[in-house]
């Protein structure tokens, strides 16, 4: 394995430059020091579970590829891959068909470990709004994300193109109701499904601009005085006559106050699950970058697992440039301690690169000492099953010449 593992990073010459930073980065490199993953994930999008024979083609390929853990998408877009009496139900689904309780009980006879992975604040993306009149989108509009141009979500025209870097439709967590109501959502599961894991998905912000839902405005502005709209517009300024100390407190607190309330959202349903008394994990797939994460998306994954808020996080470093792979890497390394960790399984994706390249990516998590890797997604390649071949030698076994 070794033998071949040098041959495919010295040609082409990417691949021996490739080979060259695992040895700047990792100086003391023994390859028989390699340990067993702990974590060998794989996510499952919601298209492949709306049926019973999908839902055993992604798990028995899950199960004869050596992983343990499957992350079944089980809300995708405000709706439900379950049976629930709080959120509608994926449209596409029989109304006989409980997709999650039937992976649950497929993955738990093949000895798997199944969490229910769901989207958290992210509500919406297609080009029409939904057809069902009992959507949350169609619902509550009050409660969608508004910008920092006082723009609401629920006013985008979707028939229209959208920026590339638009997402979606987002439920506000700065609004007062938006995190209550999601808590109901995901207690719904933990209270009714012999699940192994809660996966939170889109549990951040959109982007830094956004966040200024006109209730969760008038709640900051309660607390400080201050309408956050005002420090965004760069009226709370030393040139209309603010003390400059004033000014940096005034955008902390404003930062502090939306990462607050994504926070708030991690505990109480670690809370719940806590209370349900059953033995489910909580993770979270977040952005790689760990300082970006807080200062950009407000997703501050150091404090979640830190304070044990969250059993574990998948970042989902997705670059397909191993320079940038590996970056977030070293940073998360100077950044936390070894308790934190052990608490981080490195996401890779599949989707955007060739086989080789994405196992290049898995050899180099595991030089850098990290005990899990998950996969995304089954769904990329599920047509030609044979692609992840590389991926699974990756994942699979220890280096020996």
């Amino acid at each position: 394995m070794f033998t071949r593992f040098i041959k495919n990073l010295l040609f082409p010459y990417n691949r021996a430059l490739s080979f060259i930073a695992l040895f700047i980065f990792v100086p003391q490199l023994s390859f028989s020091q390699f340990d067993e993953l702990q974590s060998r994930g794989l996510w499952i999008i919601r298209e492949s579970l709306i049926t019973s024979e999908q839902i055993d083609s992604a798990l028995m390929y899950a199960y004869k590829s050596d992983f343990n853990k499957v992350f079944v998408q089980v809300r995708g877009r405000g709706d439900a891959f379950y049976q629930s009496s709080i959120v509608v139900k994926n449209p596409n689904i029989a109304d006989d068909f409980d997709p999650l309780h039937y992976a649950v009980q497929l993955g738990h006879s093949l000895g798997l470990e199944v969490h229910a992975w769901m989207n958290s604040y992210i509500l919406w993306s297609g080009k029409k709004p939904p057809n069902n009149d009992k959507h949350i989108y169609l619902r509550h509009p009050e409660w969608t994300e508004a910008n920092h141009h006082s723009k609401m979500d629920w006013r985008i025209d979707l028939s229209t193109p959208q920026s590339p870097q638009w997402e979606g439709i987002y439920l506000a967590p700065t609004h007062p109701e938006v995190n209550p109501y999601l808590r109901t959502v995901y207690a719904e599961v933990i209270n009714n499904y012999d699940v192994d894991g809660i996966h939170l998905d889109y549990i951040r912000y959109q982007d830094d601009f956004y966040g200024y839902n006109p209730e969760g405005r008038d709640d900051f502005d309660e607390i400080y005085g201050i309408d956050p709209l005002d420090i965004a517009r760069g009226i709370i300024s030393t040139r209309f006559g603010w003390e400059e100390s004033f000014v940096d407190s005034m955008h902390n607190a404003w930062n502090q106050f939306r990462a607050d309330k994504i926070s708030e959202l991690v505990s109480w349903i670690k809370s719940d699950i806590d209370s349900s008394g059953k033995e489910i994990l909580l993770s979270a797939a977040v952005k790689p970058n760990i300082s970006k994460a807080q200062t950009r998306w407000y997703q501050d994954w150091q404090f979640w697992i830190k304070t044990n808020l969250v059993d574990f996080v998948i970042p989902m470093n997705y670059y397909k440039e191993i320079k940038y792979f590996n970056q977030d890497i070293q940073l998360m390394k100077t950044v936390l301690s070894s308790f934190e960790l052990d608490k981080v399984v490195m996401g890779v994706a599949t989707y955007n690169q060739d086989a080789q390249s994405a196992a290049d990516k898995v050899l180099l998590t595991r030089l850098n000492g990290f005990n899990g890797v998950c996969v995304f997604s089954y769904d990329s390649h599920k047509n030609n099953l044979d692609w992840f071949i590389p991926v699974l030698d990756a994942l699979g076994h220890s280096f020996s010449d």
